[in-house]
């Protein structure tokens, strides 16, 4: 699955519109019809949530597994006063008419229960940093001065570069770096990953970042041929 730009939509609450029908009637009685509400697309945070359980692992080795672990500050809508004051009608900027990225695990509660993390630019990992220059036309991070804020769900479609390569080699060296072969579900070769989250605190939380790569075992003459 591919990280896709996605396009602007209402990012602080959903509006329904109400049209009334302009059409010439055909009849002596006429009649207005309100449009449906469109209803916005699943989070991508929710696209990209883990979709595997330790059981459906079982068909695959694991290797160059890690963690990062973070802490931030992480507001609802309705707590961005008075802390952040300053930075609140940038924000709303921002996000206007975006999809929103969705909270832990991707969902999405609406209104004034959406949340926003807030870290400095220093504490992302260099990776992030990096991603954020080469994606100047991301619609998920609003980065403001030293800086940036961005929904949960945001985590997830970008999870392997939150997370440090693994010690265990030449072999998981810049594993992690590739998003082409970020899943969130395993298949051979794939590199998946999960996110867990604690609040530690008023308007405080830490967030471990997990990344492996799975492989497929091997079986029949090919696993007897690994094994001379």
């Amino acid at each position: 699955m591919r990280f896709l730009n996605v396009l602007p939509t209402a990012f602080l609450a959903a509006t329904a519109y109400a049209a009334e029908d302009t059409s010439t009637p055909s009849s002596s009685s006429s009649s207005s019809a309100a449009t449906p509400a469109v209803e916005e697309p699943t989070p991508i945070g929710a696209l990209w949530t883990a979709n595997w359980t330790t059981s459906t692992l079982s068909p695959y080795t694991q290797h160059c597994h890690n963690t990062n672990t973070y802490h931030a500050k992480i507001y609802k809508l309705n707590e961005l006063y008075p802390d952040l004051k300053d930075q609140a009608p940038q924000l709303k900027v921002f996000y206007n008419k975006q999809y929103y990225a969705g909270s832990w695990g991707g969902i999405d509660v609406h209104g004034t229960g959406r949340e926003l993390i807030k870290m400095e630019m220093a504490e992302l990992p260099y990776k992030v940093r990096e991603w954020l220059k080469r994606e100047p036309k991301q619609r998920h991070f609003s980065v403001q001065d030293d800086a940036v804020f961005f929904a949960p769900g945001a985590i997830y479609p970008i999870l392997p570069l939150w997370v440090d390569d693994a010690e265990e080699g030449l072999e998981c060296e810049g594993v992690f770096d590739d998003l082409e072969n970020y899943s969130n579900e395993p298949k051979d070769g794939a590199v998946i990953g999960k996110v867990m989250h604690t609040n530690t605190g008023e308007k405080q939380v830490k967030f471990t970042v997990e990344a492996l790569q799975v492989k497929a075992k091997k079986t029949g003459a090919a696993a007897a041929k690994d094994e001379l």
